[in-house]
């Protein structure tokens, strides 16, 4: 498939979208492919940028990874909802042919709002080890499904392991190895399906300019961010992804 020209409009907006995702994901693990997609899905189209952001989305996680290596060994259900996760990715495949995006935006919208009415009634609500044994498998494969139908898994994946109640840097590292490991499995995929031109290679390199730059910076500003800030911080997100799911199972083209 033939990329569009790679136009300076075009630059611009790929620099502006991978700064500003690049920022909150430093900060929480999260953001990149949430902001930075839709944002340049908007001006060119939401398959060009999701091929885009796979080579950006690969390093960044690559480099929390190494950053916060040391608290690997906090997150026990981890290799389950990575096992998990993977296969979920080929069922949503299976979903992404057979079932109305509408109708998936508001189941999820259904389940994230469920837990953040939970945590408005009980805001120390956390899942015990017995419970996450039970439930980690489900939101493995639940987030995995959602990665392969839509290319955004963070509803699943940061309500999940927010209710772990985490420390943030233990955190930061679960779901970004959640995400490496579907980035991965998604490069794989995208360069199978011949959909990872040159241009677009060129273009995903490219984004990594900003990242470079912000990401540094924004891990920085984490270490002196208080808990509480980053459980608000948390919490914001999750509340714009309720509000954006329900949105696209409603309204979405």
């Amino acid at each position: 498939m033939t990329s569009l020209p790679i136009s300076g409009d075009a630059i611009a907006v790929i620099l502006l979208a991978l700064a500003v995702g690049s920022f909150v994901k430093g900060i929480t693990g999260l953001g990149l492919p949430l902001i930075a997609i839709p944002f340049m899905a908007s001006f060119f189209g939401v398959e060009r940028a999701v091929v885009i952001m796979v080579i950006p989305g690969i390093v960044t996680n690559a480099w929390l990874l190494w950053a916060y290596r040391r608290h690997a060994t906090a997150i026990r259900s981890l290799p389950t909802v990575l096992l998990t996760g993977t296969a979920g990715m080929v069922a949503g495949t299976w979903v992404l042919s057979r079932v109305s995006g509408h109708i998936l935006s508001l189941v999820l919208a259904f389940g994230l709002g469920a837990y953040l009415l939970i945590l408005f009634l009980n805001p120390r609500f956390s899942l015990s080890a017995v419970a996450s044994r039970y439930v980690s498998p489900v939101a493995g494969f639940a987030g995995g499904v959602l990665q392969g139908a839509t290319g955004i898994s963070s509803p699943v994946v940061a309500t999940y392991f927010h209710a772990l109640r985490l420390d943030k840097w233990a955190y930061v590292f679960a779901v970004t190895a959640v995400f490496q490991v579907f980035s991965i499995v998604q490069l794989v995929a995208l360069y199978n399906f011949g959909l990872l031109t040159q241009n677009r290679l060129f273009e995903g390199l490219l984004a990594l300019l900003p990242v470079a730059i912000v990401l540094p910076l924004s891990m920085r500003l984490a270490r002196v961010i208080s808990p509480r800030v980053f459980n608000i911080i948390l919490i914001t997100l999750l509340s714009v992804m309720e509000l954006k799911l329900i949105y696209d199972g409603l309204f979405g083209g």
